[in-house]
């Protein structure tokens, strides 16, 4: 009975205290190290709100924020930032590791054909740019980076500090690495249909390839070959789909042995290849490139052919 009588003074008490207007947010600044804990919808009439519950872990205080929806969170945290998104190079540099702020940095880079960017020393965040940046994958670049790398591992500092974000920088680094330590090293690229993992592989391998030292003399022909392999890959497992008109429908594995510092043999392994198309897939998907490559070559006409429709 008691605690029912408190609970009831406690809330009359807090009828009676004045509030503030809605539409203005308390008084009370947010801070770098602020976090969300809850988010919710006020309506009213024409208007809808919203209210945020932060947290500041500095002082551990907890506080509440209400503005226009339009307005939210994420300006309230990005006008928090002290240096302009299109300069961070590094993600794990944001003062606020808030997904929305992750989202507008990228979305901010990506503006000015900066589709590259660290998460951290060893993750490389690449968006795929869908247009052709043919200044970003020179030979000139290949040097620079090389440069960068040898002098970050010279110094002992983070790559990911003095070297600028870049597919090269990832292969260099895993290069040097496996030279410095006689440990095999690994690259992995993954991302979703589209995202650019064949364009990726194939630059690393022209700049694993570039490192070789000394340059091997067949270095040319060993690109080629490579390349030449990747192509008949392409034809009997990449496909049409509705996210990409070129979709690798296997995994691929693939092994580079160095001597010294040159590249002495090439290996690639496929697995998890998508059998099951052959038999027929959606209809607006098509199947394998090679059922079509056949067709052209022999000047067939496939349009009697539901499989190769």
């Amino acid at each position: 009975f008691r605690r029912k009588v408190g609970f009831l003074l406690l809330l009359l008490l807090l009828l009676l205290l004045p509030l503030p207007p809605l539409k203005t947010i308390l008084k009370r600044p947010t801070t770098h190290s602020t976090s969300l804990i809850s988010k919710s919808l006020i309506k009213l009439s024409d208007d809808v709100l919203v209210m945020y519950h932060l947290k500041s872990r500095e002082r551990g205080e907890e506080y509440i924020a209400v503005c226009e929806e339009e307005e939210g969170l994420e300006k309230l945290l990005l006008n928090r930032e002290t240096t302009s998104l299109e300069d961070v190079n590094v993600l794990t540099d944001l003062r606020q590791l808030h997904k929305s702020v992750l989202l507008e940095t990228c979305k901010v880079r990506f503006s000015k054909d900066t589709i590259h960017t660290w998460v951290d020393r060893s993750i490389l965040l690449i968006l795929n740019p869908f247009k052709p940046l043919p200044s970003t994958y020179t030979p000139s670049v290949m040097s620079t980076i090389k440069t960068s790398v040898l002098s970050s591992l010279h110094s002992s500092k983070n790559i990911s500090k003095t070297t600028p974000p870049h597919v090269f920088s990832i292969s260099t680094t895993a290069f040097y690495a496996c030279l410095n330590t006689s440990k095999n090293q690994s690259i992995l690229i993954s991302g979703e249909s589209g995202s650019g993992k064949t364009v990726s592989t194939s630059l690393c391998l022209d700049n694993l390839i570039y490192l070789s030292s000394p340059p091997a003399l067949n270095a040319s022909s060993l690109t080629s070959r490579i390349k030449s392999v990747t192509k008949v890959l392409e034809s009997y497992g990449n496909c049409r789909t509705v996210r990409n008109d070129n979709s690798s429908r296997f995994g691929k594995l693939i092994c580079l042995s160095y001597a010294e510092g040159t590249i002495t043999r090439s290996k690639i392994e496929t697995y998890l290849l998508e059998k099951i198309r052959v038999l027929g897939g959606r209809e607006e998907e098509r199947n394998f490139n090679v059922f079509y490559e056949w067709c052209e070559y022999n000047k067939r006409d496939a349009g009697g052919y539901r499989i190769l429709q």
